[in-house]
């Protein structure tokens, strides 16, 4: 068991040295051609209010609780090579850009002159930000322990993937579909591997999510072509238009890489609570034939099922509810309302992976009971507590 144990650790090791390895030679031979606009001799530091010089404020007379108006601020630069000086900003307070500032209240702020001319960009948030950050990973650990870890580690490793390994492909010319596969499956051997090991139920359930992967990404591409709506008609279009030129970049399909993305969650959780469900019934009850265990696994997944596609769908409609409050004060015809790009593409989010996650338990609850009728679910291989006390040598 130690020596197992041992060689687990051994493998990980390899692996994630050999992944990062790749990682940053791949991206450190990255070449692109940058957009035409991007910032040059422009620096972004982190300041904090000394002193509110003057403030012209008061309320908006359209817009109850705001404040608008501008300040006159003396500035303590508290990050990069000009760190400790003091300057001077004005800070114009809008309805959109309102930053309200008060003595103590950190900001960031940009220079191109050494901050001779200082501009107010934002309020400062990653001191917030890392606390929830660490709240957050404070009660995985406390609840999950080591397998609260594990999946810190499979979170991690995933978002890894998305930055590192998924825009790197996209802007090198891969096609996005094909670089959301293959972070997709990546990203579910790996979080399976590390929370349940190596077995038939690991087996199981990842097969059964990376299919139901690619059935989402298919459902999503073919509605796509039918409604022809491609991500040209999502809002930043004109942009990523813009940042595209002279690169190889392919945009037209990174709307349908991000419903892949978007729906593995939901489509690995539901596949391996299926499969763990069917591995214990079978533990429990090793008489119960293919039909039966099938049969059960569809029960658990009927109760699965709502939940799951609550998820996908909230998410989706939660991102889109200011746009969605316009919508219904403005009173549009159905016909107009039902046809905009933005409420077909969100439709075709929600949908595609919602339809995805509802097969994922026939297709996990069919593979499941086939496999654990003709082999033993790990639980099966483990030995047996002894509970009886051996007879004394006579």
């Amino acid at each position: 068991m130690i020596m197992d144990k041992r060689k687990n650790v051994y493998i990980w090791t390899a692996f994630m040295a050999i992944f990062i390895l790749a990682l940053y030679l791949f991206n450190t031979n990255l070449q692109y051609t940058p957009p035409g606009d991007i910032e040059t001799g422009i620096v972004y530091s982190k300041a904090v209010v000394t002193k509110v010089l003057s403030d012209d404020m008061g309320p908006d007379p359209d817009v109850p609780g705001i404040r608008i108006g501008k300040q006159q601020l003396e500035l303590k630069i508290l990050s990069g090579p000009q760190k400790g000086k003091i300057t001077q900003a004005k800070n114009f307070v809008g309805r959109l850009n309102n930053i309200h500032a008060v003595k103590g209240t950190k900001l960031i702020v940009t220079s191109y002159d050494d901050f001779v001319t200082t501009a107010v960009i934002n309020y400062s948030r990653e001191d917030k930000l890392l606390i929830l950050l660490l709240v957050f990973l404070s009660i995985v650990v406390f609840f999950g322990r080591i397998k609260g870890l594990k999946a810190i580690f499979s979170l991690a490793f995933t978002l890894v993937c998305v930055i590192f390994l998924f825009i790197p492909l996209v802007i090198s010319g891969v096609n996005p579909v094909l670089a959301a596969i293959i972070i997709s499956v990546l990203s579910t051997a790996v979080t399976l591997l590390s929370l349940n090991g190596w077995g038939t139920k690991t087996i199981t359930a990842g097969i059964s999510c990376i299919g139901c992967m690619l059935l989402a990404g298919g459902l999503s591409y073919g509605a796509g072509l039918v409604t022809r709506i491609t991500t040209l008609n999502t809002h930043e279009a004109q942009d990523l238009l813009f940042v595209s030129q002279r690169t190889s970049l392919k945009i037209r399909d990174l709307l349908f890489a991000g419903i892949i993305i978007a729906s593995l969650g939901a489509i690995m959780d539901t596949t391996m609570s299926i499969a763990s469900a069917i591995a214990e019934i079978k533990e429990l009850n090793p008489s119960l034939t293919e039909k039966q265990l099938f049969k059960s696994g569809m029960n658990v997944g009927r109760d699965v099922m709502g939940t799951m596609t609550n998820t996908l769908i909230l998410a989706f409609t939660g991102s889109s509810i200011n746009v969605l409050i316009m919508l219904f004060m403005y009173k549009l015809p159905f016909i107009q309302l039902i046809n905009m790009d933005m409420l077909v593409i969100e439709v075709i989010h929600g949908l595609s992976g919602c339809i995805a996650v509802i097969l994922s338990i026939p297709i996990t609850s069919y593979l499941a009971s086939k496999v654990f009728t003709k082999t033993k679910p790990e639980t099966e291989l483990r030995p047996a507590i002894q509970t009886e006390e051996p007879e004394p040598a006579l």
